[in-house]
């Protein structure tokens, strides 16, 4: 479901009226996230760190209004529901896109994403498809090396505005795990204030036993 925005009565109309036709109207920020308390409660339970990563992402995106707004042939509407759309690795090194549904909770996000991951691995699907899903934010898990910055590919029809997040190598930092993570917000949508709420929320998920 998704809702028409009247950009006249918007509270966000002059951001977005301003920054709307920038030749790149986003900005990226690049944090460290203490997965210390993330990382060994995967351990204990038996399930992927990195799928947990992405729940928490993903729920964290789902319970911030300014990051489920889009724009779409020059409308602006707002998602009551953002799923997720993440790069599945195959044997051969290359790729598969896939949308993995938004759940509240772990186990439901895990038990619905298990196969649809499972049968990317296997070879099923492509690797671009799912871009054609606008109501999606994009989670790439880059466990192969850590990084203090990062740039995105942005498409010409940049004010789609669907927010791109990587995640980096865990390294250990004076008894802590640290994940590097990087994401790129469309300044028309959102702002410092907001961005803050998604990171704190994302470490308090993280956080959670």
């Amino acid at each position: 479901m998704r809702t028409k925005i009247d950009i006249n009565t918007w509270k966000r109309k002059e951001n977005y009226l301003f920054f709307k036709d920038f030749v790149t109207p986003f900005f990226s920020i690049t944090v460290e996230m203490d997965v210390t308390k993330a990382y060994k409660k995967s351990k204990e339970k038996g399930y992927k760190f990195s799928l947990y990563c992405m729940y928490a992402a993903l729920k964290a995106v789902n319970e911030n209004e300014s990051l489920r707004y889009r724009q779409l042939d020059g409308e602006i509407y707002l998602y009551d529901r953002i799923e997720l759309n993440t790069p599945i690795a195959r044997a051969d090194h290359s790729f598969s896109s896939v949308i993995l549904p938004y759940y509240k909770t772990f186990s439901g996000f895990s038990q619905a994403a298990l196969p649809i991951i499972e049968a990317a691995e296997r070879g099923e699907g492509d690797a671009y498809s799912a871009d054609a899903r606008k109501d999606t934010f994009v989670v790439s898990i880059n466990k192969w090396y850590n990084f203090t910055g990062a740039t995105f590919q942005i498409p010409q029809n940049a004010g789609e505005s669907i927010p791109l997040m990587a995640l980096g190598k865990m390294v250990s930092k004076e008894g802590r795990l640290q994940m590097p993570a990087v994401m790129n917000f469309h300044h028309g949508f959102t702002d410092g204030y907001n961005v803050g709420l998604f990171w704190n929320r994302f470490q308090e998920l993280l956080d959670e036993d």
